[in-house]
């Protein structure tokens, strides 16, 4: 469930990774829907096919008894963890909100009946199937998550090479304190923020930078690093929160749409994640009174990130007129100034360029 391009390599061994689905019925039957799901979404059905569906029923059905018999041990195992996961993720993709929301709290009695969530730490891969799942829905439903919610670490998790402001959250307090004078410079723009924002705009623009200089050289992306920033990153944003229309609020937004189509993706299927775009979408028709306290390329990386990442056709061809406006107002002539602009903020090339060009060639038909 990562996009393609990042070409993670698994840790695990063949053996390690078809042992659930050859020794567990319940997860061979799961395995067999999403597949089949998968398959016909590549061949551009839309709707789930009878085959995948019976899968479906056989995988619940066994889930079930499982569930309701007495064996404590098949109830918590890592095989029966897993089927729940997996239904809580296909809920979630599928729009199915209720359901991935009474998924998503079976699994989390489960994994207290195991000992936590840190029980799990010697099973990484596990592990980070649940905390997507709990991102996923926190994310769909705009709810808090369900797992790491005490003690948000909210240190940058990976290294930055700007120089590290001695101001730190405890210094910052509670209380954001919004950018609101014309800041043009990008560098200044950004101390003003609240640092925690701060910092996790600096984990995303370092794995970025990152990741554009991997995948070229078809080094790909080491998946421990990307499952432990793709963690950190999501439950501090989801975590944070400032006033709708505060320009704290709409980085932190944008910041959650641009990592959704690094870590949320599915393979090659997009996910769109609807409360997401009619947040981000509010907040940017309130932003406009405040678009003089914005670096202009700035707006146009917001602008266009939104597009790219959660806004559907409509919601695109509403900005498309405000778009414009903002190239034209940057003197931008071509794609690629365009796209110099976007990749001096945070952007990844393979992933981006090439919904973003169709998005700014519509702007501007004549580039």
């Amino acid at each position: 469930m990562v996009p393609s391009q990042f070409g993670l390599a698994s840790h695990q061994t063949e053996s390690s990774f078809l042992e659930p689905i050859l020794n567990d019925a319940a997860c061979l039957h799961f395995t067999l829907f999403t597949t089949r799901v998968y398959i016909d979404s590549i061949r551009g059905k839309t709707q789930i096919s009878k085959t995948a569906l019976s899968h479906l029923v056989t995988s619940l059905a066994i889930l079930r008894k499982r569930l309701a018999c007495d064996d404590a041990a098949q109830v918590i195992s890592d095989s029966t963890i897993l089927v729940v996961v997996g239904l809580t993720i296909a809920a979630t993709a599928l729009g199915d909100l209720e359901t991935a929301v009474q998924h998503l709290q079976g699994l989390h009695k489960m994994v207290m009946l195991r000992g936590g969530i840190s029980s799990l730490r010697w099973n990484k891969t596990l592990q980070t199937k649940i905390f997507r799942a709990d991102i996923g829905v926190a994310v769909n439903k705009g709810c808090k998550p369900m797992f790491f919610t005490n003690e948000v670490p909210w240190d940058a998790y990976i290294p930055s090479r700007r120089e590290t402001s001695t101001l730190t959250v405890s210094d910052a307090g509670t209380e954001a304190t919004d950018p609101q004078t014309s800041v043009l410079d990008l560098a200044q723009f950004l101390d003003s923020l609240d640092i925690r924002l701060r910092r996790i705009w600096d984990d995303l623009f370092e794995f970025s930078r990152a990741a554009n200089i991997a995948l070229p050289c078809k080094l790909g992306v080491d998946p421990e690093l990307y499952q432990e920033v793709m963690v950190s990153i999501h439950y501090r944003l989801i975590n944070l929160g400032f006033d709708m229309g505060s320009i704290n609020e709409t980085i932190r937004l944008t910041l959650l749409a641009y990592a959704s189509t690094l870590f949320l993706q599915w393979g090659n299927v997009y996910n769109r994640y609807e409360l997401l775009a009619r947040r981000l979408s509010e907040s940017l028709y309130r932003l406009q009174h405040h678009t003089t306290a914005l670096p202009i390329q700035l707006t146009l990386w917001i602008y266009i990130v939104s597009a790219v990442s959660v806004f559907d056709d409509h919601e695109q061809a509403l900005l498309q007129p405000t778009l414009t406006e903002v190239i034209c107002d940057m003197r931008l002539k071509t794609w690629r100034h365009v796209n110099l602009s976007l990749k001096s903020i945070i952007w990844v090339d393979s992933l981006h360029d090439q919904r973003a060009k169709k998005i700014v060639q519509a702007s501007l038909p004549e580039l």
